[in-house]
Order: C-alpha cells, then structure tokens, then sequence
C-alpha cells in the first residue's frame, strides 16, 4: 500500500514539474513567438504582390522580375478620418474624390492600384496619411527575352499558364508576397488605433530555374532577329555538351499583354523553334552521311544535265535553268546543293540506309528537352517498311516527302558533325537554385554516344567548309571571326501565297571552323532560299558571338 501511494506522489510531482517547465516555456521562451502569432490571427490583410521564382541564365542573370513597378496602397480608415487628405489623395491618384470616398467606403481593408514612377515619386513626396508607395517586381515586359521558352502566367501573377512558368509553376509559386493589413477585433472591425502595417515575406522560400541559355547570347539573336526576321527561328548549341545557349522564335510578344496574341492571325504564341518542318537540303547531310558510312567514296562522280529523270519522272535541280552544274563528286555536289547528284547519290544509298542514318542523328525521336519538362516534338520519318519507288527514295535523298524536323533538331544534326561524330542529349533546364545561387535540385542529366565515325564527320566538316567558302552558303561566310561552316536549305511546302510557291529556308553551321564550339540553326518562314534568307542571320549572330569573345 505504501509502494502505491509513493509511486503516486512520484507522478504527480513529475507531472507538475512538466507543467512547470510548458508554463515558462510557453511565457519566458516562446512567449514573444506566441504573442505575434496571437496578433497575427487578429490580422486582416489582403496580398498586394505574390512573389515567384526567377528564370535564370547559366550565369544566374535573371529573365524575369527586371523590371521596377509602383503600387499605391490605400488605407480606407487612415483616408476617411480628413477630408483634406482625401481630397490630396485624389489628386495624387487622378481619381474624383466622390469616386474615392466611395470606393474606400466599402470596406476598412487596405488596397493597392499600379502607379506609374512619376506619380509614385509625387505620392511619396506629398506624404498623405492613408497612402503609401511600395515598389515590387514587374514579372515580364515587351523587353523580357526569350519568353516562348519562358511562357506567361495568368492575370494575377501567381500561375503559370505555358512554357517554364507552366511546367514549374509548383517550384516557382514557392516565393512570398507583399502584404497590407490592420488589426481587428473580434467583432471584425478594424482597430484604427493601431493603424495599417505593410509587411514583405519576400526573398525567404523562393526558389529559382536556371537554364543552360546564357543571356547575352539570346540578347544578341533576339535583336538580330528583330531586324531580319519576320517568321522563323534561331538555335545554338554548345557542341561540347548539348547546352542550348539561345533559343527565340519570331513573331514575338509581350508576356505582360498576352490577349492581344491570342487571336493575332501571324501565331506570336507558337513557338517556331520547336515547330516541324519539311527540312529540304539541309537533310543532305544526312544522304551524305549515310553513303560515306556505307563506303560510297566521296570522290564518286554523277553528271548533272539540271534534271533527274526517274522513268517518265523529271525532277529539276535548281541549276535547270542554267543548265546544269555538269560532272560533280560529292563535296562539289553538296557545296552548290545538286539535286540531280544527291538523287542519284540516294539511289546508290537506299531508303532504309538514308532513314537509318536520320535515326543515328537524333530525328525522328525527342532530343531530351522533354525530360526537363519542355513538350518537343518527335519529328516525321518516312516508314521503311514495304516497296520504296525511286522517285520517293529521291525525295527522302533531298529532304522532301514524309519529313519533318524542327529548328532544334537541325541545330543537334548539325553539332554532331562539328562534335566529330558525338551525339549529345540537348539540355534546356539545368537545375533549382536558391536566392543565395545554392543549387537544390539537378535537372540536367548529360548523355551522349558515337552515331557516325570521326573519319565521317571530318569529311562532312570539309564538305561544310565548302559550302561557305564556294557554294550556296557564302553569304553566312565569317571569315575574319574564325570562319564558319554549313549548310543551305530551301524547302518546298506545297502552299501557294500571292501566286507564288511557299519555301521555307535553312541554314544549319557550326563556328568557329578551327576550334569548333557552337552549332546554329536559323529557319526561316517564307524566305526566298536558305543562302540569301536564312546564312546572312546566321553570320550576323556568330559574328557578333566571337567578336565580344564568346
């Protein structure tokens, strides 16, 4: 009996000694903790800015949130207590102050209208009791680059409705906000002896995509474009590891004013970089490399009259007119972009070998992208199952019939050649970065593999050179710069515009030729042919990239 009365006492000592210590813990330690806690249940607050994460260069430049805007928060309460204050307050705002009164009438909450800098500077200076000047993030402007791969968020600033703000919106809605508020009883009404209180959680929990783009590259395509390009698009790759430095497509818009996009007949929204498209010469590359792979000799010879024939079949060379470009090997034939030898040239190939070949090169399949939530396409190759006509194993040998591409892949076809042969898996996206540049999550996952033999890609390279330095491509020459080297391409679509044959013009290179580093895609929309629309923008770009020392 004793024992038991004992272990009771024991208990209830330890149980008040628990209680002790919950009491001064609750009052000495987390005493203050607990009071704004308490405060701020009492708090009624609206959210004037919601904070997200930045889309970052390879170098932690921000694309978003550069630019400054002015919010005039309104203290309904603070207002109403002087109608000479609300007569400045009026003016200040360029609001009737009938208007005014009436608004701030309606409720004891705070809120928040944009203001223009001017009039954001005149509201300080006033000093009007009742209104205040908070200075926040613009999200996106006309001048923000690169915003088809960014995308755009819906009207209040807080969901990503395409691109990265899309497909991260769970990492980038992570941020803060702005907040304005005032103490309430527990009838709801406002404690006006209190007064209002601004308070910013930003900066705290936000979290940030960083990109493989470098900025300044993108600036440098993006105004380029801007000049030369109407319809189209542009890509660079790092050659070495698959990095896209730069990526746009045009027509553009602005990010801030997405309605007057929606329903513009030239498509501003669609991303022309990621579009597929017939890929015409430049898929000659890949007829090349599937006969030098199979031990076709480069020094095999074929005679252009300016036509194929293929029985009752005639397919004109772009030479038609002139002739023909007579006897030609095959790195004279892909310099001045012959049809009549690469038709020949693809015969000897085969279907199957050429469309093989276009499989090893990274078509017809997703380039990577799509691990790293962007939605890429898969392109079009023909299928090789049954019967292959000759005229068809023709148009497939000059990049018509059943193929697509898009402009990103061409830039990865084109940098497997400059890589020597090296196939590497594209990247967009490289990780999640705190505000303190701390990197939190990978993204990026590199990948390559051999697809062609380094004796291949050099003789392709060779071939390149030509086409610059003699052929189609000299308008893309940048011979003080390094040199270039590339390919032309004018496809046919089929479409008829102002009675005239639609093309669509390519050119696809590599720079510098010595020391090769960047592989570039430009595709334009309608242009006139690959050499005069689409390689003058590609030697403005690279021109410039070397000349600031890239």
């Amino acid at each position: 009996m004793k024992s038991r009365i004992s272990f009771i006492r024991y208990l209830y000592f330890i149980l008040m000694m628990l209680l002790v210590f919950r009491v001064f813990s609750i009052q000495a330690v987390r005493g203050e903790e607990y009071s704004e806690a308490a405060a701020v249940q009492r708090w009624r607050h609206v959210r004037i800015y919601t904070e997200r994460g930045d889309v970052l260069d390879r170098n932690g430049i921000r694309f978003t949130n550069r630019r400054k805007q002015f919010l005039a928060v309104i203290q309904p309460k603070e207002l109403l207590k002087d109608a000479s204050g609300l007569s400045r307050a009026s003016g200040l705002l360029d609001v009737p102050v009938h208007d005014l009164e009436s608004a701030v009438s309606k409720s004891f909450l705070p809120s928040a209208v944009r203001v223009a800098e001017e009039r954001a500077a005149a509201i300080r200076d006033a000093a009007v009791p009742g209104l205040s000047i908070v200075e926040v993030p613009v999200r996106s402007s006309e001048e923000t680059l690169a915003v088809h791969l960014i995308g755009y968020v819906d009207e209040k600033g807080e969901t990503g409705l395409s691109g990265i703000e899309k497909a991260y919106q769970d990492t980038l809605k992570k941020g803060g906000g702005v907040f304005a508020g005032v103490l309430a009883d527990a009838g709801n009404t406002a404690m006006e002896q209190f007064g209002y209180r601004i308070w910013d959680t930003t900066g705290i929990q936000k979290l940030n995509i960083k990109t493989t783009l470098d900025y300044h590259m993108q600036e440098i395509v993006e105004e380029a474009m801007d000049r030369m390009v109407e319809r189209g698009a542009v890509v660079i790759v790092d050659i070495l590891n698959g990095d896209i430095l730069a990526i746009a497509s045009r027509p553009n818009f602005n990010p801030a004013r997405i309605s007057t996009a929606l329903n513009d007949p030239a498509q501003p929204l669609f991303n022309r970089a990621l579009g597929e498209y017939t890929p015409g010469s430049i898929f000659k590359i890949v007829t090349a490399a599937a006969a030098l792979e199979k031990g076709i000799s480069p020094d095999t010879t074929f005679d252009c009259p300016g036509y194929a024939m293929l029985g009752n079949l005639m397919m004109k060379c772009w030479s038609y007119d002139s002739g023909g470009h007579g006897t030609l090997d095959m790195a004279q034939a892909f310099a001045q972009s012959c049809n009549t030898y690469f038709i020949a040239l693809g015969q000897e190939v085969g279907r199957n070998d050429i469309i093989a070949m276009a499989e090893k090169l990274g078509l017809g399949k997703r380039t990577g992208l799509y691990l790293q939530g962007i939605d890429e396409p898969y392109g079009l190759l023909p299928n090789t199952m049954g019967y292959a006509s000759a005229a068809e194993v023709a148009n497939i040998s000059i990049g018509q019939g059943d193929l697509l591409i898009s402009p990103v892949q061409a830039a990865n076809l084109v940098s497997v050649i400059a890589n020597g042969g090296i196939l590497n898996r594209l990247s967009l996206i490289d990780c999640i970065v705190n505000d303190r540049g701390e990197r939190i999550r990978n993204i990026k996952s590199p990948a390559w593999e051999r697809v062609i033999d380094k004796r291949t890609a050099e003789t392709l390279q060779g071939m390149m050179m030509m086409t610059v330095e003699d052929g189609t491509g000299r308008l893309a020459n940048i011979q003080g710069f390094g040199g270039s080297a590339g390919k032309t391409g004018s496809a046919e679509t089929g479409w008829i515009r102002d009675q005239r044959d639609v093309l669509h013009a390519w050119f696809v290179g590599y720079f510098p030729v010595s020391n090769p580093r960047y592989a570039m895609c430009v595709f334009i929309e309608d242009g006139t042919s690959g050499g005069k629309s689409a390689a003058p923008v590609f030697a403005e770009i690279s021109a410039r990239i070397l000349d600031l020392g890239y």
